[in-house]
């Protein structure tokens, strides 16, 4: 029941926001920036999949085009609302309406863990079609790690039905990225981050 209360006003832009920072969204976005930022002088075009309020807009210099992509309309206009030339897109990140080879950076920020193996593959798939040939993607989620006790609490009341281990995130990532850097890390939850770059022998 709280966790379906929980879900519900968790769609605010407000409330949203807010509930990241409880979580650390501060700390999550200083480790995002370190790796981020050798990226921003070559990046034109970002894909946020599944961006919400666009709460990592900040990440990139404002001469870079970011588009945050997310199916829920009311957290899109939440993210219009902080900037009148913000560029959102409401659609599923399981089917961008995007061209090929668009985009210089696609990010995935806690996204994975609400997405079956069936459309995570999806994810993967399509936002390998819409980055460039140097591209680089970006993944961040919060893993299953049963010894931490804080992160098995968030995870009872998270509305996210498919925790995966870390090592689970990074073999499917693999199957469509090379990946360049990966690491897990600790604030309250356990979280997995890695980057990819595409390979020559996928299509």
């Amino acid at each position: 029941m709280l966790k379906r209360i929980l879900h519900r006003i968790a769609r605010y832009p407000w409330v949203y926001d807010r509930i990241q920072l409880l979580i650390g969204a501060k700390k999550i976005y200083r480790h995002l920036a370190t790796h981020v930022a050798p990226l921003t002088s070559g990046t034109s075009l970002v894909l946020d999949l599944g961006g919400g309020t666009g709460l990592y807009r900040r990440l990139w210099p404002s001469t870079t085009s970011y588009i945050c992509l997310d199916i829920d309309n009311i957290k899109l206009k939440g993210y219009l609302k902080k900037e009148e030339s913000n560029i959102a897109l409401c659609a599923n990140a399981a089917s961008v309406s995007l061209k090929s080879n668009s985009i210089d950076v696609v990010m995935c920020i806690f996204v994975s863990h609400h997405l079956t193996d069936h459309h995570l593959e999806q994810m993967l798939a399509e936002s390998r079609r819409v980055l460039k040939a140097k591209g680089v993607f970006i993944l961040l989620d919060p893993v299953w790690e049963p010894k931490n006790l804080a992160g098995r609490l968030l995870w009872r009341y998270d509305v996210g039905s498919h925790p995966r281990t870390a090592q689970h995130l990074r073999s499917v990532v693999a199957k469509y990225y090379k990946v360049a850097y990966d690491e897990t890390y600790s604030i309250y939850h356990q979280y997995f981050f890695c980057t990819g770059t595409k390979s020559s022998n996928l299509t």
